[in-house]
């Protein structure tokens, strides 16, 4: 069976994100994974899941354990590269196969790109956006799309019997709107503040990522910091509604946002500024197209959950186990 590495974009203990997502799903299908840490320590290789390992010290691990690896394997090692800047780690390496997973359009990265496609057998995206942009720019080349997904594992699907508010959600009887990731450049913040207007508490749940928790004079909105993934199976469920309150721009035009997935698996009604990839999940995610518009849906579903059955049986649909399978056809058709 084929070694597959993940050279270092992220942390394996960082944000669950889609590289660990997918890495898992490869070691489910009986694939030997390396998950490469962007961060270095002097701890030998950690097995997390069978199949699966945490690669600690990169360059070490290159260096000493990367031929014996190579060797043993023969011609089925392939890299599955989520960032273009990964380039220099194929021309050390020679793996038999590379796949370029695509996942953001990210304008600084656009530059390495090229070369990033050239060295690649496919390119994976996730978006219908990102697709089109590739298969114009890249018309010679296998593109497929596979989304994002939602993972089982975090049981947001299930009923939650305990009714034990956590300790850091407000206590006041407002409604609670949820915010689960990166608190970015990307937020629109101009909708937030109109947001923050209503009789309501917005409790956003994500690390800061270049954008400050600054004051905005105001009470009811929480920032509880980066929480484990783990953790949102305690929080989701007294959200009464979950938003994705992104600015729209070329950036935000090519995500197709996992917690949508998230949110939906916890049956929570789900509200997005006018993202295409959101759009293409109505009507699980009703879309805001103006700031009014956004708050008016809110404080409509905040009166109104309707179905909590269909998103959670939409979410089931689409998870990381879904997607494995689609990854899988991909790579058997040039790594066998």
């Amino acid at each position: 069976m084929n070694v597959i590495i993940f050279p270092p974009t992220i942390d394996w203990s960082w944000m669950r994100q889609r590289p660990q997502q997918l890495a898992k799903q490869l070691a489910k299908r009986g694939y030997t994974v390396f998950y490469c840490n962007q961060s270095t320590q002097k701890k030998p290789v950690e097995e997390m899941m069978p199949g699966l390992y945490v690669v600690h010290h990169f360059s070490k691990w290159v260096r000493e354990e990367y031929p014996r690896l190579k060797q043993t394997y023969g011609n089925v090692v392939g890299l599955w590269c989520t960032w273009p800047k990964l380039t220099p780690y194929i021309k050390k390496m020679k793996p038999d196969w590379v796949i370029y997973d695509c996942v953001d359009e990210m304008e600084r990265w656009q530059r390495y790109e090229p070369e990033m496609v050239k060295r690649s057998n496919a390119i994976i995206c996730t978006s219908q956006p990102l697709f089109e942009r590739l298969r114009k720019d890249y018309p010679f080349k296998r593109i497929e799309i596979v989304r994002n997904g939602y993972d089982p594992d975090l049981s947001l699907h299930l009923e939650h019997a305990s009714s034990i508010l956590p300790r850091d959600l407000p206590k006041n009887n407002r409604p609670l709107v949820g915010y689960v990731g990166a608190w970015a450049p990307w937020i629109d913040e101009g909708l937030v503040r109109r947001l923050l207007r209503e009789e309501l508490d917005l409790v956003v749940i994500g690390a800061e990522f270049g954008l400050n928790y600054c004051s905005y004079g105001k009470s009811n909105v929480h920032f509880l910091g980066h929480k484990a993934h783990e953790q949102l199976a305690n929080y989701l469920p007294f959200f009464h509604v979950c938003i994705i309150p992104f600015q729209k721009n070329k950036l935000t035009a090519a995500v197709n946002p996992v917690k949508a997935y998230e949110y939906l698996a916890a049956g929570k009604p789900v509200v997005s500024t006018n993202l295409p990839e959101c759009r293409q999940m109505y009507p699980y995610v009703e879309i805001g197209h103006s700031h009014d518009e956004f708050v008016s849906k809110v404080l409509h579903y905040i009166q109104h959950a309707g179905d909590a059955s269909d998103r959670i049986r939409y979410a089931l649909q689409h998870t990381w186990d879904h997607r494995g399978e689609q990854i899988e056809m991909i790579i058997k058709d040039f790594a066998s």
